[in-house]
């Protein structure tokens, strides 16, 4: 049986026939690998708000927010002239944060139970504006309740980091499984994972059943908040195309995507 193959999103094919997303930025001030990783300097301006400008240069989206807890990253965003909604310290995913921040949104058009969610986590200061647009694409159609991003891994040794989470996909497009390890144990040119991108797309409604459902066993173990959906049988539509990303978590990471930005390289 054929494997699935990456498909490269028509750069000149904006998605139009239905409204762009309220983007959501979860942020919390602690991280175990990088403490503070939200106000780490790239590039002269704080993480957070080198996600936000990113993401608001996507033709997808209609509004940016960050959903934090914390005053200093509240402060660094509205400094940076970014919008900031206040959310309780006890989230144990940042899926569980973007759904409290998507019930205090007010707006008539925000309440929609089939409006788009998109949450972007706040370590991708190089997530494709491209690739966003390809994900609102698949909310063309009404079936896809959830999805997400992926694209081809550059090396072997990505593929054997745990920090580079590994996506496999069936035939017709939708995620199988996600791990930190490289799956499947057998990998080669029949299957290949792909490198999954911290995006996700979800209807309203489908973001607040998730939050309601609670942390599932596989998301604990792997400390993967998308298994939470395909534990209770979402399926997660993937978009997948040259979509580099350098997610941080790492000082490792911070010092990479400090290089990516001081040669001035960007995704589009």
């Amino acid at each position: 049986m054929p494997r699935p193959q990456p498909v490269l999103a028509d750069r000149k094919a904006p998605a139009r026939s239905i409204p762009g997303a309220v983007a959501i930025i979860p942020a919390r001030l602690q991280s175990t690998r990088l403490p503070e990783k939200p106000l780490q300097d790239l590039g002269g301006a704080p993480l957070i708000v080198r996600v936000l400008e990113q993401v608001r240069m996507s033709a997808a989206v209609r509004t940016v927010y960050v959903a934090t807890d914390s005053k200093l990253i509240s402060d660094a965003v509205t400094e940076a002239g970014g919008e900031v909604i206040l959310t309780s310290p006890a989230h144990p995913t940042g899926l569980d944060r973007v759904a409290e921040a998507t019930r205090l949104l007010r707006e008539d058009a925000e309440q929609d139970p089939e409006a788009v969610i998109l949450n972007v986590q706040g370590d991708e200061p190089f997530v494709s504006k491209t690739g966003l647009d390809h994900l609102m694409r698949l909310f063309e159609k009404p079936e896809v309740r959830m999805a997400t991003l992926a694209a081809p891994f550059d090396s072997l040794s990505e593929v054997v980091d745990p920090n580079r989470v590994k996506v496999l996909l069936d035939r017709n497009g939708r995620a199988i499984y996600f791990s930190r390890a490289p799956i499947p144990s057998g990998y080669g040119p029949d299957a290949e994972p792909l490198h999954h991108v911290g995006v996700y797309g979800y209807r309203r409604q489908v973001l607040l059943d998730l939050a309601a459902l609670g942390p599932a066993p596989i998301e604990r173990a792997e400390r993967l908040e998308q298994l939470r959906a395909l534990w209770n049988g979402i399926p997660i539509h993937v978009a997948v195309g040259d979509y580099f990303s350098i997610g941080i978590d790492t000082p490792e990471d911070l010092r990479r995507a400090r290089t990516y930005w001081g040669e001035g390289r960007s995704t589009t």
